[in-house]
């Protein structure tokens, strides 16, 4: 998102108040000149936190549903000020992009260059479709000769659903795309750079946001009996759990990671999906690391900062065991240590600190199974 420098963007917050045992409402003033703050408590007429410079604060951070620390104080962010809104989103609105089946090496290419041309991701997950989806895709060319090819090659492969929110997210992704013939496409679209013919044209885009809003719909919505409409992957057998943080996902990081874990030898994934965590999950999710590590307090808030994206890995040898094989891509938990022992693992590649280290792993073997179920099951009835 693009905002002037100048700029003052105001936020609605709550606050637990444990002395006092009650949820507070408070204004979080944020200044992107100086990447300042301050908080206010309006109804008392009281400032919280005077305007102070505070690095580890960024605007791609500030979205409704996020959990943000501002010093010691937790804020949940419920809203912003209309002049706010008008600010960050004018001219956003969502589209409906779907990668079709490629090889999976490429699924983290393709969202980099999604990154890179400043679509936020806000939903993901991968599936099969069916021919009643795949018609509804493509219902504007019904009755043509090539549309059964169309349908038989979009239900035959695993593709993944996507929706990406920009200014003018219909138009400029399907600028992004380039024409459906990769031959005819401009150098640097997704379909020139990617594309082998015009069949396996690596990626949709919807012509309209009444359609978009269509397939949003059809793809991550749920029935009249609250059942997903095409349900998470994951297997829970044989796997582990890789989280990609919410600062990877907002500085672009993502498909990079991705990529890193799809063109390994050693493993391949089978489930993925976005979620928003709260800070109870987040202490759910950690609870092990309670009392253990004194970073518990600090990773659960930088997990509850954003979006995050959830996998369920497997190894390519059915033998070997995914939770102790994939801790060695990653690396250790501190990514100073990695850019010294292992420079090409994930963490020495992505992790800025031990709380903000690219991604969270399976640490105990017997655990893998029930992190993923953490996510795909527990977290994903209630998104």
């Amino acid at each position: 998102m693009v905002v002037d420098y100048f700029d003052k963007l105001s936020f609605l917050c709550e606050m637990y108040d444990a002395e006092a045992d009650l949820i507070v409402e408070l204004v979080l003033n944020y200044f992107p000149f100086d990447n300042s703050c301050q908080v206010l408590n309006v109804k008392k007429g009281t400032t919280l936190v005077r305007r102070v410079h505070l690095p580890t604060l960024k605007v791609e951070m500030l979205q409704v549903g996020n959990t943000i620390k501002v010093f010691s104080r937790l804020l949940l962010i419920k809203d912003c000020a209309p002049a706010t809104k008008k600010k960050m989103f004018s001219h956003f609105e969502s589209t409906f992009a779907l990668i079709k089946p490629v090889p999976a090496e490429m699924h983290g290419k393709i969202i980099a260059f999604i990154a890179k041309k400043g679509f936020r991701i806000v939903r993901m997950k991968n599936g099969k479709i069916n021919k009643k989806f795949a018609m509804a895709l493509y219902e504007h060319i019904a009755g043509s000769d090539v549309l059964p090819v169309v349908i038989n090659y979009l239900t035959g492969g695993e593709v993944i659903g996507l929706e990406l929110v920009g200014p003018d997210a219909v138009k400029e992704w399907r600028r992004a795309l380039g024409p459906t013939d990769p031959s005819k496409a401009a150098p640097g679209t997704l379909r020139r750079m990617f594309a082998s013919n015009k069949l396996e044209n690596v990626a949709h885009g919807v012509r309209n946001r009444e359609t978009a809003d269509k397939m949003l719909e059809l793809f991550f919505g749920r029935t009249k009996e609250k059942i997903s409409r095409f349900p998470f992957r994951a297997t829970f057998k044989d796997c582990t759990c890789c989280i990609i943080k919410p600062h990877a996902v907002i500085d672009g990081n993502a498909g990079h990671i991705l990529e890193q874990i799809s063109s390994s030898k050693k493993f391949f994934i089978s489930a993925m999906a976005m979620f928003s965590v709260t800070i109870t999950n987040a202490e759910e999710f950690y609870e092990v690391y309670k009392d253990v590590v004194p970073e518990y307090k600090s990773a659960c808030i930088q997990l509850a900062e954003g979006k995050c994206i959830a996998l369920e890995v497997k190894c390519r040898d059915p033998s070997q065991n995914a939770v102790c094989e994939f801790r060695k891509l990653c690396g250790p938990r501190d990514p100073e240590i990695c850019r010294q022992l292992y420079p090409d693992c994930i963490r020495a590649l992505y992790g800025k600190n031990v709380i903000e280290n690219a991604v969270h792993c399976t640490d105990l073997p017997e655990d893998g199974v029930s992190e993923v179920e953490y996510f795909f099951r527990l977290i994903a009835a209630n998104e």
